[in-house]
């Protein structure tokens, strides 16, 4: 029934694309040509030194609250549709997950540094970029036209919001496009929409609105950053108690904590891994044993 669902709703998809008909517009024109410079929906980033993109925070700054995942996934790039097949397939894989109330949480890593994470937001997109796996599965066999339009197009049907999508293409007047012709008309082709999709379009804009919640964070005094990361300021302490707490005695049993948890990953992960190939391995001997029989029979 699931099987049936997910190619009802892929056929969906395909009849939803075969209606989109984008065109460029002055505005999207100048977003896509801003190399990242312009956040679809932060606006005009700052640069670094050598021309890069650089999140800083600012007070007043609009942006979603951690705790709403729609309002969330909707600035990471993803269309009202694709959130709401999203939290549907979360809910089936998650039914009895309890997320933090106010959306984020703290992570500290084998290597020493600590984060500050949003794990369902995280859950969803990796759902996301699932669907997008399934999808070229599906697809294969329906060559894409070879053209920034139908690339676009793709990511629309993908689930993005045009101002995101338009990032699986190029416009004509990009610089890229002047410098390197080939680029534009050949090369830019040898990746799929999903690939860029999956690979740069909705993991930078994550980071980049991710960077952005976190300085809110750390602005409202929620959270502080030290060289060991970036931490959050616990129920009932103050930002003087919190910064105590991480001392050389915490920080060691934070290191322990985390290479013991990422060592059982790995265990179990083997343990997973030996598990399918032995699965593998006693089907195959079956069907030699049948193909045996059956040969003998034959004959």
């Amino acid at each position: 029934m699931s099987d049936e669902k997910d190619h009802s709703e892929h056929a969906t998809h395909q009849q939803v694309s075969k209606e989109i008909n984008f065109e460029w517009t002055p505005e999207l024109v100048k977003l896509v040509t801003s190399r990242g410079l312009i956040h679809p929906l932060i606006g005009p980033l700052d640069q670094d030194p050598d021309g890069f993109p650089k999140c800083i925070y600012r007070p007043g700054m609009t942006l979603p609250d951690p705790a709403d995942t729609r309002g969330c996934l909707n600035w990471v790039g993803l269309s009202e549709e694709k959130i709401l097949e999203v939290e549907r397939k979360f809910k089936q894989l998650y039914p009895d997950y309890q997320a933090p109330r106010c959306g984020y949480d703290e992570k500290h890593l084998p290597r020493g540094l600590n984060e500050i994470t949003f794990p369902t937001i995280d859950k969803m997109l990796d759902i996301f970029f699932q669907g997008l796996d399934q999808g070229l599965d599906i697809d294969s066999t329906e060559p894409l036209q070879q053209t920034h339009e139908a690339y676009i197009e793709k990511g629309i049907q993908e689930g993005l919001r045009p101002e995101f999508a338009i990032f699986c293409g190029m416009h004509k007047d990009d610089p890229r496009a002047t410098e390197d012709p080939d680029l534009f008309n050949e090369f830019w082709f040898t990746k799929g929409p999903q690939d860029f999709i999956a690979d740069s379009i909705i993991p930078s804009s994550w980071t980049k609105v991710k960077d952005f919640l976190e300085q809110r964070l750390i602005h409202e005094g929620k959270a502080w950053q030290d060289h060991h990361g970036r931490w959050l300021v616990h129920e009932g302490e103050s930002m003087e108690q919190a910064k105590a707490r991480v001392d050389d005695q915490e920080l060691q049993r934070l290191r322990q904590k985390a290479s013991e948890e990422y060592k059982a990953r790995r265990e179990q992960e083997r343990q997973e891994i030996a598990r399918l190939d032995a699965e593998d391995k006693a089907r195959w001997a079956e069907e030699e044993r049948l193909e045996a029989e059956m040969s003998k029979k034959s004959t």
